[in-house]
């Protein structure tokens, strides 16, 4: 997908001319399109309606009514309309008018977004998965300053990203195994010489007492994978960023087995490490950052075979710390405390990022709409609540506090992964456990249960994965 500044809209019957029009703006058509007359009753002065106006020679255009301030989401609801329209008309271009929007480059960041990421066909394993006709879009009417073309790179790459982590996250288990993943990764790392990326198998993380890791994986025939991936910008690094992903390819709870009803979902249970497939599959097209940014993704399948570990045993993760297994479905924070434990202490960051799938107490205390964010710094939690708010994946803080710390203390060794019966506050007490194994970095903990595969109905969304997370962290590593 291409996407771009130009001058003057396009029209033709190879595309199809989209233009954005606040309550009360006149379009600007050229003399080939119908007379006002024709369509004014239809169109209407209303903000959420469209009219497809169609004239000779397969030029067409559509009118997309907003608000007379429109916001950037309305405008990325719009953009994502106005994609679907091209692509039910099977049109190779897409081309915008906006000079009816104010000269906003977060405006035209959103079109560019909207549009990018909307007509996803989640169907990816069927025969028949719907062909995305849509190879170019162009944005005219938002000025030629670098400003705005900046930021639309920006919108069009983290559209990108977007579609990259739902493209894994949409994967079964079967087909999505934790090698498989490190291939992909191993793979897309080849392809821009700003990526590397090394993986370690069973034999190196036993080499590094990960036992939190690999007692989660104990009962699968599926070898776990901790893919390492880093970008390194051209010229000086402002700092040194570690993003880590949750990547349960499987959850099936093990031996503490979760209902039947919707485990088939458990296949996204790798979307914190999708999230960061997804922001390297950017940097990979070209999304700019200034800093040398590691990935790490832990890739482990959870289920109860034979040799899987029970309730009630013990494992040492890799700083040595004792774990209690309460419960074998609190098995993210067992693999997260050895991801953790490794970004902290081999790659050495000035700060950490962790994205997870982590508990379902996430969509009772937020519901879809937000992710809960927490962690041991203000400043950068804030940062990003700020990223979030500005491309719509929104978050909130959520307290961790020492007491909440102190009720992760295990009775038989240091931690226990649950807390104990009644406490409540499910998604502190993952936090709150994962707060041990980041040593003394500065650290937030995004826990996206409740908007990985699920949340309001929107234009540029579509069924299954929803790729959270990865626009969030390129805004939050440009800024």
């Amino acid at each position: 997908m291409k996407t771009q500044v130009i001058p003057k809209a396009e029209t033709g019957r190879a595309r199809l001319t989209a233009l954005i029009l606040p309550v009360g703006a006149k379009p600007s058509l050229p003399s080939a399109a119908p007379e006002t007359a024709s369509w004014k009753a239809d169109f209407g002065t209303t903000a959420g309606k469209s009219v497809l106006l169609r004239g000779n020679s397969g030029q067409r255009w559509l009118l997309v009514r907003v608000a007379k301030k429109p916001t950037a989401n309305e405008i990325r609801e719009a953009a994502g309309k106005a994609r679907a329209q091209a692509e039910s008309m099977e049109r190779a271009g897409l081309s915008f008018d906006l000079s009816a929007l104010p000269k906003d480059a977060s405006l035209a960041r959103a079109v560019a977004d909207g549009a990018g990421m909307a007509s996803y066909d989640p169907g990816l394993m069927k025969s028949d998965r719907k062909k995305g006709y849509v190879k170019r879009i162009s944005l005219a009417g938002v000025g030629s300053a670098l400003k705005t073309r900046k930021a639309v790179k920006a919108g069009a790459m983290g559209a990108l990203g977007n579609l990259a982590a739902r493209e894994v996250q949409n994967l079964p288990s079967n087909v999505l195994t934790p090698k498989d993943f490190a291939a992909r990764a191993r793979k897309l790392s080849r392809s821009n010489p700003k990526l590397s990326c090394k993986v370690l198998g069973k034999k190196k993380m036993e080499e590094l007492k990960m036992g939190a890791l690999l007692g989660v994986a104990r009962g699968s025939h599926k070898e776990p994978q901790l893919v390492h991936m880093v970008y390194k910008p051209k010229g000086k690094s402002k700092g040194k960023i570690a993003v880590v992903g949750k990547g349960l390819i499987f959850d099936s709870g093990g031996i503490s087995l979760k209902p039947s009803g919707g485990m088939w979902d458990m296949k996204f249970d790798m979307s914190g490490a999708g999230a960061v497939f997804g922001l390297f599959s950017a940097f990979a097209k070209g999304a700019d950052c200034p800093y040398e940014v590691h990935g790490i993704m832990a890739c482990v399948e959870n289920m109860p075979g034979g040799n899987a570990q029970n309730p009630g045993d013990i494992v040492t993760a890799m700083n040595g710390t004792t774990i209690e297994v309460l419960n074998t479905d609190a098995e993210g924070r067992l693999v997260l405390a050895d991801a953790l434990t490794y970004a902290a202490r081999k790659v050495k960051p000035e700060r950490i990022y962790d994205m997870a799938t982590l508990t379902g107490a996430a969509i009772h205390a937020l519901g879809h709409n937000a992710s809960a964010v927490l962690g041991n710094s203000d400043k950068f939690i804030h940062g990003v609540i700020e990223a979030g708010e500005t491309v719509d994946e929104r978050c909130w803080k959520l307290p961790l506090w020492e007491v909440h710390k102190d009720l992760a203390k295990g009775t038989y060794a240091d931690l226990q992964n649950i807390y104990a019966a009644g406490e409540g506050a499910g998604t502190i007490a993952g936090a709150s456990f994962l707060s041990y194994f980041v040593d003394e970095v500065p650290w937030v903990h995004l826990d996206i249960a409740a908007t990985a595969w699920n949340g309001p109905t929107k234009s540029y969304y579509s069924k299954g994965g929803r790729g959270v997370g990865v626009r969030l962290m390129l805004q939050l590593l440009s800024s």
